[in-house]
């Protein structure tokens, strides 16, 4: 009986408040968790690529542009796809076929000429026979040309060749490799310049070291307008380095505060540890800045690079203030040339839009993955 007792005392026993109830509320609350979880994930992937989609639709028609033909560019409605005329060749010569509505009803005929709405076609079977008909009467349509999607490749070459000024020596290949030269010493200039003076003002002490990194901060709200005639003289009248690139590629020698500044705050997240380590080994501060600091760097320096390489290669003001002579223009000013200098020709503009705008896709593609770990990383921690 005691025995009975004590089991059925204990079997009475409350409930431990320190052990978890057991009902339905802890996996509802999971549920409701995963759930608000995806629907924030959906929404958020839906605005970026909501977001994208206003930079990516305009390039994906500039290219779409590119290799339409003259005629397809102003179709109405838009098209997004190139479109071309079928073409035959009659009597040694590609003429475009036109559905046309004959008595016969409709017959497919090729376009000799189209003078006033009325257009001269014939038979491609009877190349001998020719027949007028009006273009269209009315609401109605009676000779409508047949399309098939075409990409019109021959808008690159004739887009290279009517920017071209062979007297003088200047083309679009010219314009493109003048472009390369001053992104390519502007890379050199900006690298060797603001990586050393980072360095000073994120690891050696000196007096006024943060005053003097305060001024040079402030000189980033001085906009170019400003300095643009006094440079302009100084470069052109005082040193005569007037339409050559030097005044393009001689100031990236000298560092500028924006680079200096993305420099310093990711030099400043290397571990202060391994300096001082160096040091004690004997090393001077010119052997850890070359053979820690900066293989250690390596994203933040492909991040300068790229943004470098936009800089130079976009520079429209540059070019323009210092640059006369057409066999020195680089890709910004051959494309403004190109608009000015003849009848638009859209299809064309946009094939030497797409080369310019190549280069930087290639730069950025292949820059990618080091490009986002140095904005990533750059002042994430002191």
């Amino acid at each position: 009986m005691q025995g009975d007792a004590m089991t059925t005392d204990h079997s009475t026993q409350p409930p431990n408040p320190r052990l978890p109830a057991k009902t339905g509320i802890q996996p509802d609350r999971s549920r409701a968790r995963k759930v608000r979880t995806f629907f924030q994930s959906l929404f958020s992937h839906a605005a970026i690529n909501f977001i994208g989609a206003f930079f990516l639709i305009p390039f994906l028609w500039m290219v779409m542009t590119a290799f339409k033909s003259s005629q397809d560019v102003f179709h109405t409605p838009p098209r997004w796809l190139p479109y071309d005329n079928v073409r035959v060749e009659v009597n040694g010569e590609e003429l475009a076929l036109y559905n046309v509505k004959t008595e016969d009803g409709i017959r497919q005929l090729a376009a000799v000429k189209i003078v006033e709405g009325v257009g001269t076609f014939v038979d491609p079977a009877k190349p001998g026979e020719t027949m007028e008909y009006e273009i269209q009467q009315g609401a109605t349509v009676i000779a409508e040309p047949i399309m098939r999607v075409s990409f019109n490749w021959k808008n690159f070459p004739d887009a290279m060749e009517r920017g071209s000024r062979p007297g003088i020596g200047a083309s679009f290949w010219v314009y493109f490799k003048n472009s390369l030269i001053i992104a390519f010493f502007a890379i050199v200039g900006t690298l060797v310049s603001n990586a050393p003076v980072a360095y000073a003002f994120a690891r050696i002490k000196f007096p006024g070291r943060d005053l003097l990194f305060i001024i040079i901060l402030a000189t980033m709200m001085l906009p170019f307008q400003v300095t643009m005639i006094p440079i302009y003289l100084f470069f052109n009248d005082f040193l005569g380095w007037g339409d050559s690139f030097l005044p393009l590629i001689i100031p990236t020698f000298f560092a500028n505060a924006y680079d200096v500044f993305l420099l310093r705050q990711f030099f400043r997240t290397i571990p202060e540890e391994m300096c001082d380590a160096a040091r004690v080994d004997g090393a001077s501060e010119w052997q850890i800045f070359t053979r820690i600091v900066l293989p250690l760097s390596t994203p933040v320096l492909a991040t300068v690079t790229v943004f470098t390489f936009l800089w130079a290669w976009n520079d429209f003001t540059g070019p323009l203030l210092f640059l006369t002579s057409p066999r020195n223009f680089t890709m910004a000013l051959g494309l403004q040339d190109f608009q000015s200098q003849r009848t638009m020709v859209w299809n064309q503009l946009m094939a030497a839009s797409v080369v310019f705008t190549v280069p930087i896709i290639i730069a950025f593609f292949f820059a990618q993955k080091t490009f986002i770990q140095g904005i990533k990383l750059t002042g994430s921690k002191e």
